[in-house]
Order: C-alpha cells, then structure tokens, then sequence
C-alpha cells in the first residue's frame, strides 16, 4: 500500500500503463487538460474505486490526489494474470467498470441540464451515492474538493458554484456545514429536482 500527499500525480495521460490501483483512501480526481489550458473532469475517485485503466497500452486520464491518499499499486500483468484464475475477481471487476460507465452516462446527463442549481443538485446526489456506503443517512455529503474542481465536473463558470449551493440552500433542500459538507434537508424535494 502506498501512502500519498495531496496534489500528487499518480497516473499521466499518454504514459505507459504499467500498473492499476484501488483507492483505499482519500478523494483522487480523473481529468484530462484541454488545449485552452483548462481541465475537464471526468469523475472523482473514493475508496474502492479503481484507476490507471488504459486503451492501447497508455493511460487515458490524468488522476491526481485531492486530498492525502491510500493506495494499492499493481502490476498490469500481475491483475491480468489474477483476473485471468480468479471468475469472482472478474465479476467485481466488471461490476466496477458498469459502475464508471454508468457515472459518465449520468456526468453526460448532468451538463445538459440548462439550470446551474439542477446540476448543482445532481453532482451532490453523485457525490452522495459514491459515499453510501461509508456514511448514514445523518452524516454530510462530503465536498473535499475545490468549486473549481467542482465548477470543471459540472462544466460550468466557477462563479456559479456557490450561488447554486446557496439556492439549494435557500429552498430548503440541502443544509451547508462550515467544514464545507452538505446534508440533504427535504429529501422529497431534492430527489424531485435531481429526478426531473
């Protein structure tokens, strides 16, 4: 298991995809830089998720750490090898593939809402399923990333992060916490608005 900082680059789009990991802890983000010097997220990393899948031998996404990190390291061959004696480990595999597909299916639903509130909404209710299992349902959604971070997953301004938390706020629907995290205050109204 390696223990990393904050801020470390742990995979590079384009270089050789020796190894795979597996978060064990932390908050890591997957993106990729756009030719006008801005990023474009493609999704945030917690414990359990996998990485450092590659097309054609070279890592597909950049994946920095956001937050100091757990993580395990392996080998490319070594999993294939694994994969290749273990039907259980392919199955959970494959489970976490669906799962990342189905992450950018609704990332890719997501950025055509025209309201920043809904998107808003939507990137918490992500954000909320992806730390299900570790939290209750009293516990806060955390947000340990930036509203920059946030502002390139949502594709939108990052001047329109806050008032939008803020909006959700007013209405009702979510309750911010001075450590930055966020409970869900009406869940019939918030479910409504994410649903819609």
């Amino acid at each position: 298991m390696m223990r990393v900082n904050q801020g470390t680059l742990l995979c590079r789009r384009g270089d050789d995809a020796n190894f795979i990991y597996t978060v064990v802890s932390g908050t890591l983000v997957s993106y990729r830089e756009r030719s006008d010097g801005g990023r474009r997220i493609m999704g945030f990393l917690f414990a359990e998720d996998i990485f450092g899948l590659s097309h054609r031998g070279v890592y597909v996404n950049n994946v920095k750490t956001i937050t100091p990190a757990a993580v395990f390291k392996f080998p490319m061959e070594s999993l294939t090898a694994l994969l290749t004696r273990d039907a259980g480990l392919q199955f959970r595999f494959l489970c976490k593939a669906t799962h990342v597909l189905r992450e950018t299916q609704r990332q890719s639903i997501m950025v055509t809402r025209r309201d920043p509130v809904e998107r808003v909404a939507m990137f918490l209710s992500l954000l909320e399923e992806a730390q299900g299992d570790k939290r209750t349902a009293q516990d806060p959604i955390a947000l340990p990333m930036t509203r920059q971070d946030i502002a390139d997953y949502v594709n939108l301004p990052v001047g329109s992060i806050t008032p939008a938390l803020a909006a959700l706020e007013q209405r009702g629907l979510i309750k911010q916490h001075g450590d930055g995290g966020v409970t869900i205050s009406d869940r019939r109204k918030f479910e409504s608005l994410v649903g819609g």
